[in-house]
């Protein structure tokens, strides 16, 4: 598939206004057409997340002249009062774009999404089948089938709170199983991120590739149990009804104009059982995790036809509690000086866990 660009752009600016000032001047300054900008700020309830995200999306269109895909997630930067990751895609391959309000297909087979949201008035299992059946909407219109969806990031507002109706996650896992089970995933399913967010109720964000099976591969950790075949004791709910799991792989590779890995979010996990109590422990196992998962000869052995050595193109740490940035930062810093990466507060699916990491690795040039 095309080749993709990552970069990530903060503000100190006091003041929302300012801070997306000062963060979208800097996109244009170094991004002549961004594809997706995701933005990352701390609003203070579902009120502000919706005034806040009109007022991006507003910025936006009047910035530039093609609207690139926007998402806003209400997770706090923890090194800024606002922080944008932005991909780009390299122009010298896009022959075509088709630009739709919330999704994009470039060259006819490559489908970006932006975020894809429900009424937050609504409850969460109501809201995640709102945002499947607008998913399946998009994908039908593009011509690309459900199981060709090859990335998929998921915020959860308040993630692991238990109402009437149940655990948020679980609900919104429940939600996900019942639209996955209207096709079959021969070729495994996407990699995916489950976080928490302080507002903003439920917000999808996917990547397609139509004849994915052909350009992807799911890749699996034998450190770590697939998601999707954890046992009932590991998932979360007060009511009696059967749990479903997270339906994802814990990477999938795809190739194209170069080779990249979506790596899934991970933490301190081994088989299926969280590991380390302390934030430098669970930082360290996490790394080792995804170094394992991404690493040369655990992609060959999941069917890579030619595995090449990755580096770490752009990683989000999601951390549980904000006084442990300055261990993290000075872990990440000693073991990967070179790696970019932004530090997002939220709450994560398990209440033991206190950090997970995700992020891109693409072929080393």
């Amino acid at each position: 598939m095309t080749r993709k660009h990552y970069n990530i752009y903060r503000s100190q600016a006091e003041g929302f206004d300012k801070a997306l000032e000062e963060v979208l001047s800097a996109i244009i300054a170094n991004t002549a057409e961004p594809t997706r900008i995701t933005l990352f700020a701390s609003p203070a309830d579902n009120t502000q997340f919706s005034e806040q995200r009109k007022q991006m999306e507003e910025a936006v269109s009047a910035r530039f002249a093609h609207k690139p895909m926007t998402a806003y997630i209400a997770q706090a930067p923890l090194c800024s009062k606002l922080a944008a990751e932005v991909m780009t895609i390299a122009g010298e391959e896009v022959e075509s774009i088709e630009y739709h309000d919330d999704y994009i297909v470039v060259n006819g087979n490559e489908l970006i999404s932006g975020g894809i949201y429900a009424d937050q008035r609504l409850g969460i299992d109501q809201q995640s089948e709102i945002i499947f059946a607008r998913i399946k909407e998009i994908l039908k219109a593009a011509n690309i089938a459900t199981n060709d969806i090859v990335r998929q990031w998921n915020y959860i507002e308040q993630i692991t709170h238990i109402g009437e109706r149940g655990q948020h996650y679980q609900l919104f896992n429940d939600a996900r199983s019942a639209f996955y089970n209207t096709t079959q995933w021969s070729n495994g399913y996407p990699a995916a991120t489950g976080i928490g967010a302080q507002a903003g109720g439920v917000t999808v964000v996917f990547d397609a590739i139509r004849d994915s099976a052909e350009r992807s591969t799911p890749i699996d950790n034998p450190l770590q149990i697939s998601a999707h075949a954890y046992s009932q004791q590991v998932l979360i709910n007060n009511t009696d009804a059967h749990k479903t799991t997270p339906k994802f792989e814990r990477a999938r590779h795809i190739s194209g104009h170069e080779q990249m890995i979506h790596i899934s979010g991970t933490a301190a996990i081994r088989g299926e059982e969280s590991c380390q109590e302390d934030i430098t422990g669970q930082t360290a196992l996490t790394m080792e995790n995804i170094d394992y998962l991404t690493g040369v000869d655990n992609q060959r052995a999941n069917g890579v036809e030619s595995p090449e050595k990755m580096e770490y193109a752009t990683m989000r740490a999601y951390l549980k509690y904000c006084e442990n940035l300055d261990d993290v930062t000075a872990w990440m810093n000693d073991h990967y000086p070179s790696m970019q990466v932004l530090y997002l507060w939220a709450d994560i699916c398990r209440e033991e866990l206190l950090i997970e990491i995700e992020g891109v690795a693409k072929q080393t040039n």
